[in-house]
């Protein structure tokens, strides 16, 4: 078996444009998985915080599966478990104006 492949957070700068980003976290059930959106100026940042669910004795870590962006109508994902060696407990990207997520820093 292949260990496990997530993040647990993922912080997002907005490199050199405005956006509109969201963070969709996986969940035991594929109905209750949760997008969350937050709008970014030019230069700023936004960490998607670590969330769990309940799985009635035990507590389960809510792994971040990607990250979408979207500038002026155009959209665009990146799924973050191409960039995981393992259990990361962030992975921060800049996003830039050409629709891409670059990996800043893992940890």
């Amino acid at each position: 078996m292949l260990p496990p492949k997530y993040t647990k957070s993922v912080t997002v700068t907005a490199h050199d444009t405005a956006i509109t980003v969201s963070a969709r976290y996986g969940s035991s059930k594929v109905e209750e998985e949760t997008v969350v959106e937050v709008v970014l100026g030019h230069g700023e940042s936004h960490t998607f915080e670590e969330k769990s669910e309940d799985m009635g004795s035990w507590q389960a870590v809510r792994k971040i599966l990607s990250v979408k962006g979207k500038i002026d109508g155009e959209e665009f994902e990146k799924v973050c478990e191409e960039d995981c060696e393992g259990v990361h407990g962030n992975i921060h990207y800049t996003v830039h104006k050409e629709g891409k997520f670059a990996v800043k820093n893992k940890n």
